[in-house]
Parts: C-alpha cells; sequence; structure tokens
C-alpha cells in the first residue's frame, strides 16, 4: 500500500514538474531550477548525470556544470528516470556547488 502512494506522490509530482518547465519556457525564464523538495517525503532532482556520494544522511549528485548536496535522515534513492532522479526521507538542507 506504501508503495502505491509513494508512486502517487511522484507522478502527481512528475506532472507539475513538467507544467512548471512549460510555463517558465514560455516566459523565457532561466532553466535554472534543478530539484524541488516535499517535507516529509523527499524530493525530486532534475539532469542528474550520477551519484557521487551516497549514505542515509548525505547524497552528492553530479549535473552538467555543478553538484547538488542533500542532507538529511533516512535517505534513499529512489527511482531514475530520463536523468529525473526520487530521493525518499527527511531532506534537512540542499547546497548546490
Amino acid at each position: 500500500m506504501r508503495c502505491a502512494k509513494h508512486t502517487a506522490i511522484f507522478k502527481y509530482i512528475q506532472y507539475y514538474m513538467k507544467l512548471l518547465d512549460q510555463i517558465l519556457s514560455e516566459l523565457g525564464a532561466d532553466t535554472l531550477k534543478s530539484f524541488s523538495v516535499v517535507p516529509g517525503f523527499g524530493g525530486y532532482f532534475r539532469s542528474v548525470k550520477g551519484v557521487v556520494e551516497y549514505s542515509a544522511e548525505k547524497i552528492v549528485l553530479a549535473l552538467k556544470r555543478n553538484k547538488i548536496t542533500i542532507e538529511g535522515a533516512n535517505l534513499t534513492l529512489g527511482k531514475y528516470f530520463e536523468e529525473d532522479l526520487l530521493i525518499k526521507g527527511e531532506i534537512s538542507g540542499v547546497k548546490i556547488d
């Protein structure tokens, strides 16, 4: 049951990320946004080229030009599809290097 709930939330997040992309693209906005964090659930990270470091407290992701460091508790890697990655757990901080 819990897995079905997470799948539904992931699809919900993915739908709204695509909608946000379309709106920002039509407005001519820069595409610097590369992630969304959902409190109590985890986060959705875009344009991920690879995982540099992984533990339950810290994940470092490689992007094209920089890295994103995610810190928190009980962090796990979720679905990875077309350079988009779902991270589950309690995210306490995100840093772009």
